[in-house]
């Protein structure tokens, strides 16, 4: 009950729908075992941080992101969430996506942020694949965003109003899609799950 409070509370404000998907707190990929760096002081996070835990590394991204118990440090934040994302943490895989696509805390790179939304995508991320889907869409890749939309729809994922958000978004692509097209983006989605 203490880590689905937890989590509530940190998911609350998900999404801005800016460019991308918001960034995210913490989910079901940071075990509950790791919810104890969310209520850390700032000297020990740092020295589990250092120490090479993946959810102390995606705590203190999130701390020095929004300026809670230090400075804020968008660079900081981005060297954090990657440690913790490159040692397989979704949540942080997603946010380096973001930061990437966004230009925030690094140098905007949209090829390494599109491998960061896969990563945390192939893990059932709905976010990321939605954030993937915006990528396609807004390059015009109208099959890749069908495709990406109806992967953040199936079962398993973390986000209903990603869900929701994603229905709308296939609705409106499919009328710019002949019938072949819409079942050409449903297996692509079909192989990328059977991939997985």
């Amino acid at each position: 009950m203490k880590n689905l409070l937890l989590s509530s509370t940190l998911l609350a404000g998900l999404f801005s729908f800016q460019a991308h998907a918001d960034y995210v707190a913490p989910t079901q990929s940071i075990s509950s075992q790791a919810a104890q760096y969310a209520v850390m002081d700032i000297n020990s996070l740092s020295k589990a941080a250092k120490a090479g835990q993946a959810g102390a590394q995606f705590y203190l991204a999130t701390k020095y992101q929004y300026g809670r118990d230090v400075a804020k440090d968008e660079r900081q934040a981005f060297a954090w969430y990657k440690l913790a994302a490159d040692q397989g943490i979704s949540s942080a895989q997603l946010n380096v996506g973001r930061m990437l696509a966004d230009g925030i805390g690094t140098k905007k790179d949209e090829v390494l942020a599109r491998q960061y939304f896969e990563k945390a995508a192939s893990h059932g991320d709905n976010r990321a694949s939605f954030n993937l889907a915006m990528m396609d869409e807004q390059k015009k890749n109208y099959i890749g965003a069908y495709q990406w939309y109806e992967l953040s729809t199936r079962d398993g994922m973390l986000d209903n109003k990603v869900i929701s958000l994603s229905e709308g978004k296939k609705t409106a692509l499919a009328a710019n899609l002949s019938t072949e097209q819409i079942r050409q983006a449903r297996d692509r989605a079909d192989k990328w799950i059977q991939a997985q």
